[in-house]
């Protein structure tokens, strides 16, 4: 099967709601806080945040309604890297505020994917430019207008070459992965503190989108789970969590594969996911299995 999901802001919040299971919860010992007070219906992101070989890593992980999509600052001793937006102005907003409550100038700022929730509040973060590869901002501006907006602070940004490079002095290994949950994902891995910002590479207690080659998700996985620098993982969608959620991962791929591949249709196939995860959230998500059924 093929094609990209087609994210609504409408959808996610008059459809979506997310109740992150108490395994997935207790999973990581980071502990949480809230992030800065919104204002209207949506209820406030948490803030998790650990120190590692000289290095804060602080996780945003938006509230239920918008499938707990992430964004990361990374602070070093004087500057920060942020990844990602979030999809909305009032989880972006708290995402600003925690960089300014750093404190820190933002050295580096990129997006990891084309997927809309990944970028779409960019926007609220003046005078920050997002940069990424450049077949992934192909991708955003084929997806952005309409209920999306136009990105101009991502669409306008430089060029990531993968490889190894240095922040505020600390190595970055920047890696691009093809053909897996999305076209084109873009990782951040710290090998000295062992952390990798894999986004949606894996989810942490929620349901995965369908992805765009399955086997080869499995093989980046695979290859992930055996590499030491990925210690400690920040996810795309769901709290930190430890190389362990490589492996649950995988099965939850290969699980997902099968489905699709023997489900009649799917609604069917949504019915199974659900049946076989109970733990998990987002339902939203299985709604896009439609989105890429050609069978």
């Amino acid at each position: 099967m093929t094609g990209t999901p087609q994210l609504s802001r409408r959808a996610l919040l008059q459809g979506a709601t997310l109740t992150v299971g108490a395994a997935a919860l207790l999973r990581t010992a980071f502990k949480p806080t809230p992030a800065l007070a919104q204002q209207g219906d949506m209820p406030p992101g948490t803030v998790h945040s650990f120190a590692k070989g000289g290095v804060t890593f602080h996780s945003y992980v938006s509230p239920a309604m918008v499938v707990n999509v992430t964004a990361h600052v990374v602070e070093f001793d004087d500057a920060l890297m942020l990844v990602d937006s979030t999809f909305m102005p009032p989880t972006a907003a708290e995402v600003a505020g925690l960089i300014s409550a750093a404190g820190k100038p933002v050295a580096q700022a990129i997006t990891s994917h084309e997927h809309p929730d990944h970028w779409g509040g960019a926007p609220a973060f003046e005078g920050i430019t997002f940069d990424t590869l450049p077949e992934i901002r192909e991708g955003i501006r084929a997806e952005s207008g309409g209920d999306f907006g136009t990105p101009t602070n991502v669409l306008d940004g430089g060029d990531i070459i993968p490889g190894m490079t240095e922040i505020a002095g600390v190595p970055v290994d920047f890696r691009h992965y093809r053909d897996n949950e999305a076209p084109h994902m873009l990782v951040a891995v710290l090998p000295e503190q062992q952390v990798a910002i894999v986004q949606d590479l894996v989810y942490n207690g929620v349901f995965f989108a369908p992805g765009v080659n399955r086997k080869n998700w499995i093989a980046t996985l695979e290859e992930l789970r055996d590499d030491p620098a990925c210690e400690t993982l920040l996810v795309g969608h769901g709290l930190p969590t430890s190389r362990g959620e490589l492996d649950t991962a995988i099965a939850y791929v290969k699980a997902m594969d099968e489905v699709l591949a023997t489900a009649a249709n799917p609604e069917e196939a949504s019915a199974q996911i659900k049946a076989a995860y109970p733990g998990y959230g987002g339902d939203f998500l299985l709604s896009l299995i439609a989105e890429y059924w050609d069978r």
